[in-house]
């Protein structure tokens, strides 16, 4: 999924459907709220990645002590799930900035964040989570930023009932929508 497709599919919600030629253009017109809305894409992909929707990788590091620094992974951890050595699964240490597993060459499952994207960029996440409810958080995020509160209420509550149906089809996620309490 194109960073660029869905910010044209928040400046649609937003109303703005007259800023989309801009984002291939890169001209002047717009670039403020285009630069926002990348802003908040960047806000609502994290916020799916760190707390609803988890990204997940496997590496395969090596190192000749038992310590493996996060700076090795290849992407930004956020929780490790399992490290394996050779196919079996074995006791590690977390720390703030390594992991400690007592062998020199290890698998590792984690979740992690998401780097930041530019408008060239494609989105972590594919077409089981869609670029609609990243639009709808993108709306939501963008509302708050110009001080529109009824807007971000009404945004946000497409956002989080999007949210929802999108966790249920996920097997991996396996959630139970939580009480929204006001």
């Amino acid at each position: 999924m194109e960073v660029k497709k869905v910010i044209a599919s928040a400046l649609n919600l937003l109303g703005r459907a007259d800023l989309v030629p801009a984002l291939d253009s890169g001209g002047e017109e717009g670039r403020e709220l285009i630069q926002t809305l990348l802003y908040c894409f960047n806000a609502v992909e994290d916020e799916l990645a760190r707390k609803y929707i988890p990204l997940t990788a496997r590496d395969e590091l090596i190192s000749p002590h038992t310590r493996f620094y996060y700076t090795l992974f290849t992407r930004t951890p956020v929780r490790i799930k399992r490290v394996t050595v050779d196919g079996v699964a074995v006791k590690y240490e977390v720390y703030a900035q390594y992991l400690v597993v007592q062998s020199e060459k290890i698998s590792v499952e984690y979740e992690y964040a998401p780097r930041r994207k530019t408008l060239a960029d494609n989105s972590d996440y594919g077409d089981e989570v869609g670029e609609y409810l990243i639009a709808l958080g993108m709306a939501s995020e963008y509302s708050v930023i110009n001080g529109e509160a009824e807007m971000a209420d009404r945004w946000e509550k497409a956002y989080r009932a999007r949210l929802d149906g999108v966790q249920r089809a996920l097997p991996v996620c396996a959630h139970i929508p939580p009480r929204r309490w006001i």
